[in-house]
């Protein structure tokens, strides 16, 4: 199962991680968390 991380950054938004790497940042929160249910979705096992 892919490791998905949702984390704080300095400035105030949020950025994305899947498996160690970044995937999207500068993201509200819910921007973040709406990802990453996507992602987990395309490939729930991966």
């Amino acid at each position: 199962m892919a490791s998905i991380r949702i984390r704080p950054t300095q400035d105030g938004t949020y950025t994305l991680y899947r498996n160690g790497d970044a995937v999207s940042s500068g993201l509200t929160r819910e921007q973040a968390d709406q990802l990453a249910l996507i992602l987990r979705c395309i490939a729930p096992g991966s």
